[in-house]
């Protein structure tokens, strides 16, 4: 009874503070819905285009690029390679296409010429790049055979293009077909992507900064108060431990509820992210208590908290996809808990995935939180008994 009101105080106070509220509940919410507009909610692709060219060639690939019967295009035009590489590279558009100067008269003269493709290094732009390459391939296709039969016809470019476009409509071919793997996934989409990492990277960061609750515990005395009293450390360790774990777990099943609902992200086994969102409470939980154990004070671990929140989500991929990562900083971001966690829940947001095929990242993750309890509880302990 003992360790239910330490955990009952703890998690009143913290619903009292409502700017700690905003951070932990409304703030996650808002960072989703705007990863799932920016990164490719609503199945669009967004092209942008840098036409300068303006001849009837370089028409010919944005109206073959646009002209795709499974994606709708959103396309974006630009006026500079520059101002497209930058909305590429903030993820305005999945892929960019720069037309260069003088491309529809090198074309018709035979010479060879370069279009720029720029894609940022995401799941979305690469499905996107399949696509352009797609497009762009078969407008080579018609050029080169235009020029073929130019050359050796005499047939001026422009009509041996026409003839060229007529024929492939007519002749027989091979059509490669995009079939989307798991397309009824949560982790398919910028919504379900952006849950993810949301939900990995909040949990963990509201525990760390849940901390200076701890610290001023301890800085007015209320756990020296208990320490006197017929109450062992264990129970005060148990209470403070369990009142973080418990807030971590709300706050996990609240976006995971939230953005099914608010956003039609689809989760995965119930039963597996349940699991999944317990054990990484565990490891929040264990990494909240340390910093509470450490800081000498709340302006201490108020610093100490988000700054090792944000660099674990930075490495483990919570803010940034791993893919930009080079080989070793990929490696390293397998020892933060956060990339298991991220991987544990984009394997069961795939159709017929359970807690079976995510026992190795739960094994990961249970020795996380095994590894920061027992570093929380000796520090933890040390602290109440030269208290007491």
């Amino acid at each position: 009874m003992k360790v239910l009101a330490i955990v009952r105080t703890n998690l009143l106070r913290s619903l009292r503070d409502r700017l700690g509220l905003f951070f932990s509940v409304l703030l996650p919410i808002i960072l989703i819905l705007v990863l799932g507009l920016t990164y490719g909610a609503g199945g669009s692709a967004r092209i942008g285009v840098v036409d300068l060219d303006g001849g009837v060639m370089a028409s010919d690939i944005v109206e073959a690029v646009t002209a795709s019967p499974s994606v709708a295009v959103d396309l974006r035009r630009y006026d500079s390679a520059d101002a497209l590489q930058d909305a590429a590279s903030r993820g305005i558009v999945s892929v960019g296409i720069v037309i260069p100067a003088g491309y529809t008269q090198s074309l018709a003269a035979g010479i060879p010429v370069q279009v720029t493709v720029m894609t940022p290094p995401t799941q979305r732009a690469s499905a996107v790049r399949t696509m352009v390459d797609e497009a762009i391939a078969g407008e080579v296709g018609i050029v080169r055979s235009a020029q073929l039969a130019a050359s050796t016809s005499g047939e001026p470019f422009q009509a041996a293009v026409a003839e060229a476009r007529r024929q492939a409509a007519t002749l027989a071919g091979v059509d490669v077909v995009v079939v989307p793997v798991n397309a009824s996934s949560g982790g398919a989409s910028g919504f379900g992507t952006g849950a993810q990492s949301q939900l990995v990277l909040f949990m963990f960061l509201t525990s760390l900064t849940g901390a200076v609750e701890l610290v001023y515990t301890r800085q007015l005395g209320i756990s020296r108060r208990m320490f006197a009293t017929p109450t062992g450390p264990w129970t005060i360790i148990g209470g403070e431990s369990l009142a973080r774990i418990a807030y971590a777990i709300a706050q996990g099943l609240f976006i995971v509820g939230a953005s099914a609902v608010v956003f039609g992200v689809a989760w995965g086994d119930p039963l597996a992210v349940a699991v999944i969102l317990v054990v990484y409470a565990l490891v929040a939980g264990g990494a909240s208590m340390i910093v509470g154990s450490v800081a000498s004070n709340p302006s201490q671990a108020g610093a100490i908290g988000p700054a090792l929140g944000m660099l674990l989500g930075l490495l483990g991929g919570a803010m940034v996809p791993r893919e930009v990562f080079p080989p070793a900083m990929q490696t390293v971001a397998r020892l933060t808990p956060h990339a298991w966690a991220m991987d544990a829940l984009a394997t069961v947001a795939n159709a017929g995935s359970g807690i079976g095929q995510v026992l190795p990242e739960l094994a990961v993750l249970l020795g996380f939180a095994a590894l920061f309890f027992a570093i929380a509880v000796f520090r933890f302990r040390r602290v109440l008994v030269g208290a007491g």
